[in-house]
């Protein structure tokens, strides 16, 4: 073998150990962002429950929405499920953007680079901050967390969102703390202000143990939206209508009319709100447990 040949041979050597080094470095990285989601998971043990606006069934007897959409209540079954604790943070999201080799966002970017971006706008894309994506992107990061760690994990679906939001169905307008309406800025309480993120888990959480179900953001769920679906909703864990325009977004920051356990709004799926606006974040659910 030649001198040209022996380098040749060792410069293609380097570049193997270096390729090699480079897909461990992915892999550990891939297994670090898939371990802290699953310890982030809390259980929720299914049930039955009323979906939908129970005012009539307590209190004074009246609607607590004047929405059509959350109308009929209709009785629903669910299996056992765990949900994450957290939305998903922008430093969870933008590391899955890296492993899977792709740039950052363009909401991200924009809202980074933008000089009409607010001060706290621009800290809101910190790391410990809720994500803002489209509920494609939502989608894709929650089934890859499935592939990669062989779980069924996706969206959770509408019906799973109200179920915890409500701590398994219990008649809760609020999903904060205590199911009382603050209206001024308090840390002990799950109330973000209309025009501000904070951190994830910067509020107390619901009586189940989740954060951010009221305030700090919105959150996608799995479900096409259909605004009579309720009238025809399967009755074990429903999963939406076929097909539709927009998906279904849940969860409220702003005026406690659109901030109810039961409010149902809805966004294209390639859409994406964020700060100064409400962040349209996400949390991934999984499936298909065998709980005793």
């Amino acid at each position: 073998m030649t001198r040209k040949q022996n380098c040749l041979t060792a410069v293609l050597i380097i570049m193997a150990l270096g390729g090699c080094r480079d897909a461990q470095k992915v892999k550990a990285e891939q297994d670090r962002l898939v371990n802290s989601s699953l310890n982030n998971m809390l259980t929720v043990k299914g049930g039955h429950f009323q979906m939908g606006d129970f005012g009539p069934l307590i209190g004074e007897k009246l609607p607590f929405s004047a929405d059509r959409d959350n109308k009929p209540l209709h009785p629903i079954e669910l299996s056992d499920f765990r949900i994450g604790k957290y939305r998903v943070t922008w430093g969870e999201f933008n590391r899955w953007l890296d492993i899977q080799r792709r740039d950052l966002s363009d909401f991200y970017k924009d809202a980074r680079d933008s000089k009409y971006t607010w001060k706290s706008g621009r800290e809101a894309l910190g790391d410990s901050y809720p994500a803002s994506a489209s509920w494609n992107d939502a989608r894709s990061y929650c089934l890859w967390l499935g592939q990669v760690s062989h779980r069924h994990i996706d969206l959770p679906t509408e019906a799973q969102w109200e179920y915890a939001a409500r701590s398994r169905g219990q008649f809760l307008i609020l999903a904060n703390s205590d199911n009382y309406w603050y209206f001024e800025d308090n840390k002990a309480r799950n109330i973000a202000p209309s025009t501000e993120n904070r951190p994830v888990g910067s509020y107390a959480p619901n009586p189940l143990g989740l954060y951010d179900m009221l305030g700090n953001g919105i959150d996608w769920v799995k479900d096409w939206y259909a605004a009579d679906y309720y009238s025809r909703s399967a009755g074990k864990d429903p999963q939406g209508p076929e097909t539709g325009e927009k998906k279904v977004i849940r969860g409220g920051q702003g005026a406690p009319s659109d901030s109810l356990t039961m409010t149902r709004e809805s966004m294209k799926p390639d859409e994406v709100s964020g700060p100064p606006s409400t962040s349209s974040g996400f949390r991934c659910v999984e499936n298909n447990l065998l709980i005793k």
